[in-house]
């Protein structure tokens, strides 16, 4: 990419902020200051959420099935990563982890295809997406400066222009004090069976506000370094490795956040973060226990990952209305991963190296209702303009194969929602409807021989909704939606490999689809004591786009057919009659299979067929978190305890069929007092080893060893 490419979208991000800022400014009203953020509410225990874009309601109110986890939840919790977030949600599970920097989460089913494509799953930063087309890796964030996370389960690209099929996880940062200088920090020092070296982590903020209620800057950061525990063998696990404890990971990030209110009508955010995520050799090895990669040669691995990304969100509240523009622009530095495969007779040990990088902007600009009234309603329009490079090189003594994929991607969206309070607000119906016009271009080439592809899909996607609210506390909801995802665009090689071990495919795959249908309730009993929310799913998948193991160790892709989900959430929250006691429960029953299968898939994977079950689609999750507080003198005593079960669920690979049901556990002890905070803390206490996924002979490793730790916390906010 040109630099001044860079410059003219970075320049097109500061122009539109401005403009928008100048529009805003020009619009001479009365109005009402925003309605607060998702929060959890001070001085209660409601939690307000704003992810319906229409205003701000109280969780229990909200007619869909969402989730809000405030700083403190996650802190509580120990949320430290994207796999620690995942088992928070019914119906979420990971289908891949290659290394830490590339973790690729699914919801109820959707990651049936595989880790490939566009993401199922939308994730945003604020008001803007993180990622790029073709790309489902979750972004690595700093869980130490998030100030609340919204998880909404089902399609929803009525509301959110990336498109989000599946669900959408929405992380919000922490706002700058405009009143008064605060910092916060946390240090953690930690032990990891089998890993010779300590891990430690360090964390901190300071806010300041430039001018008194008007301006203010958060500037924030993050080191942490895990040691490796796996070995590395040049040959078979005999002997003494090549290398010991060699697969530790090193994050870095830094982020800057500058608030504005020029008015009380008005607010700018500014956001700018860094990260970087450097794992030695991969979570890709050959046994869990102990752990070990053999057969790798002399091939040291890798797995990088960086990038930078701006955005900025401009508010301006116009009598009932506020208007909203969003902007962001990130760029994926070079980066990708390396590792040593064995794949046999006759081709033996050899490198495979998968790289690129990629720039994506995007902006959003909507208009929303905020205040009390019986209608309610978003309409916006999303771009996109995103361009990614894709490299590999496989390199064998008998065989050698490399390449380059450049994709173009220029799509639009217009989006909207309305509902209308009925009987007083006990009924409220809503529909919502999307438009989206994608263009994509890939210019590939392989062994020397390029090629260009074109693919210009479009889809209308809606949304309908209707919440009963029979008594104050409850919320009854049924809802239907649809989802659209543009289909891969794929090298020459890849399709020609597909198509070599019988299976149709080509160099664009024909898009894949979503629908579901959902009915759930959800409210309060015993003067709030207890929370409850069901919901019952059925989902119906077509056009099923998939990786598939090519016979020559390529990773190549085709549609495989359809595919089904029916399933129900469960979440539960029990302030017990013991103070200081609260029980939380979350659940999830999954029963899914493939229909319509193409023969011709079926027949090179038999495990591919009619009536056999999801790939990566646990038959279940359950997770239950117990917290007690109390007084001992001067300091507040906490204890937590949790433990998860994640269900069997299969796998679409060579020589690995399931992974087997696991359970992980975990604890901590700690003591507050004002600012201060300190922690013992226990993961994985029953040293729970298994693989999340598995590629070819090799396994993704799952939950990382046995970690005890002790974790220390400062804040003056």
């Amino acid at each position: 990419m040109k630099p001044n490419h860079h410059r003219n979208q970075l320049r097109a991000c500061l122009t539109g902020a401005a403009a928008t800022i100048a529009m805003m400014s020009a619009v001479s009203v009365h109005a009402q200051e925003a309605a607060p953020q998702a929060s959890e509410a001070a001085g209660s225990d409601e939690i307000i959420v704003t992810a319906l874009k229409s205003g701000s309601l109280k969780l229990d109110q909200v007619p869909i099935a969402i989730q809000a986890f405030g700083g403190d939840t996650l802190k509580q919790r120990n949320v430290r990563d994207g796999s620690d977030l995942i088992q928070l949600i019914p119906g979420a599970s990971q289908a891949q982890e290659i290394g830490a920097g590339y973790r690729i989460f699914s919801f109820r089913g959707s990651g049936a295809g595989g880790p490939i494509g566009d993401g199922l799953i939308g994730y945003y930063l604020d008001d803007t997406p993180f990622g790029v087309p073709n790309n489902q890796a979750a972004p690595p964030v700093q869980y130490f400066d998030i100030d609340r996370i919204e998880v909404l389960r089902g399609p929803q690209g009525t509301l959110y222009g990336l498109g989000s099929s599946a669900g959408t996880i929405i992380y919000r940062t922490k706002n700058p004090d405009l009143e008064k200088i605060t910092v916060a920090g946390e240090a953690e020092l930690s032990k990891t069976g089998d890993a010779g070296d300590p891990n430690y982590r360090g964390a901190a903020a300071i806010s300041v506000p430039l001018i008194e209620g008007k301006l203010g800057l958060r500037v924030s950061g993050g080191y942490d370094r895990r040691a490796g525990y796996a070995d590395i063998y040049s040959g078979a696990p005999t002997g003494t490795p090549r290398e010991k404890d060699a697969n530790d990971v090193t994050s870095k990030d830094i982020q800057a956040v500058l608030l504005w209110k020029p008015d009380a009508l008005t607010t700018v955010r500014l956001r700018g973060w860094y990260f970087s995520t450097d794992q030695n050799y991969l979570n890709v090895i050959n046994s869990v226990k102990p752990p070990f990669a053999s057969f790798q040669g002399d091939v040291v691995g890798y797995d990088r990952r960086r990038a930078w990304y701006l955005s900025n969100t401009i508010t301006r509240d116009i009598g009932d209305l506020t208007l909203t523009n969003a902007t962001s622009y990130q760029k994926s530095l070079p980066g990708g991963f390396q590792v040593g495969l064995n794949l046999g007779a006759p081709l033996g040990i050899g490198t495979l190296i998968n790289g690129g990088d990629a720039r994506n902007f995007v902006n959003e600009l909507r208009l929303a209702t905020n205040k009390g009234g019986p209608f309610k309603g978003v309409a916006g329009v999303f771009y996109q303009n995103a361009r990614s490079l894709y490299t590999f090189n496989l390199n064998f003594p008998a065989f050698a194969l490399s390449g380059q994929t450049v994709t173009k991607t220029e799509n639009a969206a217009l989006f909207s929602e309305a509902s209308y309070e009925l009987f007083d607000g006990k009924l409220v119906p809503l529909v919502g409807l999307r438009y989206f016009k994608d263009k994509r271009t890939a210019d590939s080439i392989s062994n020397g021989v390029p090629v260009s592809i074109k693919a210009t899909p479009d889809a209308v996607t809606w949304r309908a909704n209707l919440a009963y609210y029979p008594v104050p506390n409850w919320t009854v909801f049924f809802n239907a939606g649809t989802g659209f995802r543009s289909g891969i665009l794929q090298s020459q090689a890849q399709a020609d490999a597909v198509i070599a071990d019988g299976v149709p495919s080509g160099l664009s795959l024909t898009p894949d689809k979503l629908r579901n249908l959902e009915i759930g309730t959800k409210g309060t009993l015993f003067d709030g004591a207890l929370r409850l929310a069901v919901s019952l799913y059925d989902i119906k998948y077509t056009n099923i786009q998939s990786a598939f193991n090519t016979s020559i160790g390529l990773a190549a892709f085709a549609n495989l057919g359809d595919g089904k989900a029916k399933g129900i959430d469960l979440e539960a929250t029990w302030r017990t009659p013991i103070k200081g006691l609260t029980l939380n429960m979350i659940g999830n029953i999954n029963d899914s299979k493939f229909t319509k299968v193409i023969p011709a898939f079926n027949g090179a994977d038999p495990r591919i067929a009619n009536g056999k079950r999801l790939l990566n689609t646990p038959t279940h999750n359950f997770r239950l978190d117990a917290t007690y507080e109390t007084n001992v003198g001067k300091y507040e005593m906490f204890v937590t305890g949790s433990a998860t079960t994640v269900g069997r669920f299969r796998l679409g690979d060579a020589t690995v069929n399931e992974i087997n049901p696991y359970q992980l556990f975990q604890a901590s002890i700690g003591l507050r007092r004002d600012r201060y905070e300190l922690r013992l803390f226990a993961d994985n206490l029953s040293d729970e080893r298994g693989p999340t996924s598995a590629n070819g002979p090799t396994l993704l490793a799952g939950p990382r060893p046995r970690t005890i730790g002790v974790t220390f916390r400062l804040n003056t906010n």
